[in-house]
């Protein structure tokens, strides 16, 4: 296909004639053409998005994965089998599994109808490193899945958090000189093959270069940007590169809503919709007349209160500019309390 048969290089050109950016918005689409649409869209870590069935799968609040309705926000199905959903491949959703008894790395596949168990396969960890879903007070753990001819490619890294010094001096491989002398702490990783059927899981053997290489060009790219960083309206591609977001400030930064999205077909270049937004931008995709996008945790002051949000999948009508429903998704980043 053609550049802008996929990815709409005329919606670029007409915002790119408009602000002089016609050259780095051609590049844009080059670079875009040459991925190949991925399997399911990936909003952020834990939120992957089915767009032409409709279907949303997200981390639990509380754990374990949901299957929510796009057009409703209803739950499909929920399962304590999984914690974290990465791809979609042949009607299996392949999530990361709570950690094994020795912190091993568990892969597991859902039926994307029920939600049921179909396969799952472990592959042990280095010394030291638990592949737990949520980040802890010691550790950040991250895996990523890419559908490819050969079976699901899985790339993980495990780096240890410097937040407390003095606990972390007493952990094996990470000295108090090393921390004293500003050296970050070692971030280890590697990669595996996942046959999503079969449930096998093997290790891919390669040099340690090699492996942080292919785990960098498996992350999924959640947010493509268009424009260069100082153009007055900035142009992000969304999560399955069919749509653009087109976002400018139009109010102060102290106004809740400072910024307007502009929400257009990457094909035809129609716009869909526009709406004002607390954020320049959020990963976010479309199904129908519905804007799909990640809410990020804020706070605001009311009065005399603070107002906490939480991390939220949300969806928009984009002829109204209405919020239709709003759903509350893990937040996966350790925030305390932090032991003495």
């Amino acid at each position: 296909m053609q550049p802008n048969e996929t990815y709409g290089d005329r919606t670029m050109r007409i915002h790119c004639f408009r602000y002089g950016l016609l050259a780095a918005c051609l590049l844009a689409s080059t670079v875009l053409a040459a991925h190949a649409e991925p399997a399911g869209a990936v909003l952020r870590d834990g939120v992957v998005v089915d767009v032409p069935g409709s279907v949303a799968y997200v981390m639990h609040p509380q754990g374990g994965i949901e299957a929510l309705d796009l057009e409703k926000g209803t739950v499909l199905w929920r399962s304590a089998a999984a914690e974290r959903p990465l791809a979609l491949a042949d009607g299996l959703l392949v999530a990361q599994a709570p950690a094994g008894g020795h912190g091993e790395l568990r892969i597991v596949t859902l039926d994307v109808r029920r939600g049921a168990l179909t396969a799952q396969a472990a592959l042990p960890m280095p010394a030291g490193v638990r592949a737990e879903a949520a980040e802890t007070v010691d550790q950040k753990f991250r895996v990523t899945a890419s559908p490819s001819a050969q079976g699901i490619v899985l790339a993980w890294d495990s780096q240890e958090l410097p937040s407390l010094p003095r606990r972390n001096a007493a952990r094996p491989g990470i000295g108090a000189k090393a921390l004293a002398a500003g050296e970050e702490p070692e971030i280890r990783s590697g990669t595996a093959l996942f046959d999503a059927r079969a449930g096998r899981l093997l290790s891919m053997k390669a040099k340690a270069a090699a492996n942080v290489q292919a785990l960098d060009a498996s992350r999924p790219v959640m947010a493509k940007t268009l424009s260069a960083p100082t153009a007055p309206e900035r142009l992000f591609a969304s999560a399955d590169r069919r749509h653009v977001l087109a976002s400018r400030r139009v109010d102060e930064y102290t106004s809740p809503a400072p910024y307007l999205w502009t929400i257009s077909d990457a094909a035809t270049g129609a716009v869909l919709g526009t709406l004002r937004s607390a954020v320049s931008m959020t990963p976010f995709a479309v199904t129908g007349t519905r804007l799909i996008h990640v809410v990020p945790i804020s706070s605001r002051h009311e009065g005399s209160k603070w107002i906490d949000q939480p991390l939220r999948l949300r969806a928009v009508d984009l002829a109204t500019g209405q919020e239709l429903w709003t759903r509350e998704i893990r937040d996966t980043a350790f925030r305390g309390p932090f032991p003495l």
